[in-house]
């Protein structure tokens, strides 16, 4: 039978887990925490299997005789708090690292509990940031960029007022993007802004699928398939509601005024789309709840990323899949590498740092193209736009192999070099 500390044990193990979940970990981090928690307190046999709804977690003494005995933690609602991912990380290592007691770590994983995300003035600041510096991206003029700003505080207002009334996520994300559209196409028609499309992919990218991408991919590389397909399919039924709320809006607008707007966009140096990324992550940073110390760092690597895609498509001639998989990839690496001088998760700088890659344009281009009809066009951007989509996940995918594989000889070689014991 399990005794009372092993109880408490184990309850500390799916606490953490939990809180892990809740804040948007992967799976396999997930997974890892409990099972280090639970071998960290002298529990032999520990199986753990995690999925984004709950944890399951079964535990033996190891003998001939033991009973197994298995618990099962249901998840209730998740968001993105890289802060909290990280303050658990940090948690998990001096758990099984020190002596801290189980009363001790129960005390820790409160206060974790207890620290909110950023406020609403830092995450209107953000929305801020995203819509004025995206817009340009994608050839916005400085009025323009002003007003995708306007629309995207807006939408990000209505998004936290339509969460309080507890509506599911889809339909959250329509109203918002329906909402997006709406305004960008009167801004255009009362000559405030130049360009719908720039004011409409700058504000909508608030509410991309990003963050289900990049779990999704890193899911999939830990074999966990069952988390990875919830997340892909996740990923698209946002992406659906996104084109969803977009489109209603602008037919609603074409069948009032006899078609849909005209566009008048700008192209800007290749340098400025560093900038412009860089505010667009430090805008991320402050939605995600990413810890302080690595705003620099998160939008140096979601800038670089971002440009280096631009540099593909503009200067190299690349095709945008491809330039978005060296974007990607550059963006992992970058996040590798911050994540062992910081000494934590490398999701940190991922997740906002490679939101501005996701391909918006190609999904807007689908849609008008739906909308007008033009069945051809329409299959054919949005075949590339998935192949954009799939081909940042193989980024991602390709260079996390290739550093566990690195780690994985460099540990190898140095047991060799110290040699047997």
């Amino acid at each position: 039978m399990i005794d009372k500390k092993q109880k408490r044990i184990l309850i500390l193990a799916l606490f953490a887990g939990e809180l892990m979940m809740k804040s948007g970990a992967e799976v396999y981090r997930v997974e890892d925490t409990i099972t280090r928690i639970c071998r960290a307190c002298g529990i032999p046999y520990v199986e753990c299997f995690a999925t984004t709804t709950g944890i399951f977690l079964s535990i033996d003494r190891g003998d001939s005789d033991g009973d197994m005995h298995t618990f099962i933690k249901r998840i209730h609602g998740t968001s993105i708090d890289l802060a909290g991912i990280s303050a658990l990380n940090e948690f998990s290592r001096t758990f099984t690292s020190t002596d801290m007691s189980v009363d001790e770590g129960f005390e820790r994983l409160r206060e974790i509990e207890r620290v909110k995300p950023y406020g609403l003035p830092l995450n209107a600041l953000g929305a801020c940031l995203i819509g004025a510096t995206l817009c340009p991206c994608f050839g916005g003029r400085a009025l323009d960029s002003l007003f995708c700003a306007l629309v995207t505080v807006l939408a990000y207002l209505v998004s936290i007022g339509i969460g309080r009334l507890h509506l599911n996520a889809f339909t959250n994300t329509f109203i918002c993007c329906f909402v997006c559209a709406l305004l960008a196409a009167l801004g255009r028609e009362f000559g405030f802004v130049s360009g719908v499309a720039p004011v409409i992919i700058g504000a909508i990218t608030l509410f991309m699928p990003g963050v289900a991408i990049t779990n999704a991919a890193r899911d999939l590389l830990s074999g966990d398939m069952l988390s990875g397909v919830a997340r892909s399919a996740e990923a698209f039924v946002t992406a659906v509601a996104i084109a969803g709320g977009v489109g209603v809006a602008l037919k609603l607008w074409s069948m009032a005024r006899g078609g849909f707007p005209e566009d008048t966009v700008i192209r800007y140096p290749l340098y400025a789309f560093f900038v412009f990324a860089f505010f667009t992550t430090l805008g991320f940073c402050f939605q995600f709840h990413v810890p302080r110390k690595h705003w620099a760092t998160a939008s140096f690597a979601g800038a670089c990323g971002f440009w280096l895609y631009e540099c593909g498509l503009l200067i190299l001639g690349y095709s945008a899949p491809f330039s978005g998989f060296l974007g990607a990839g550059l963006v992992a690496l970058l996040a590798e590498i911050c994540s062992r001088a910081g000494k934590d998760a490398a999701t940190l700088f991922i997740i906002p740092g490679i939101i501005p890659l996701v391909p918006g344009t190609g999904m807007y281009a689908t849609m008008l193209y739906l909308l007008q009809n033009d069945f051809a066009n329409a299959a054919e951007t949005g075949v590339r736009t998935l192949l954009v989509a799939g081909c940042i996940a193989v980024g991602l995918i390709t260079v996390a192999s290739l550093t566990r594989m690195a780690v994985a000889a460099r540990s190898k070689a140095a047991g060799l070099f110290r040699g047997p014991r």
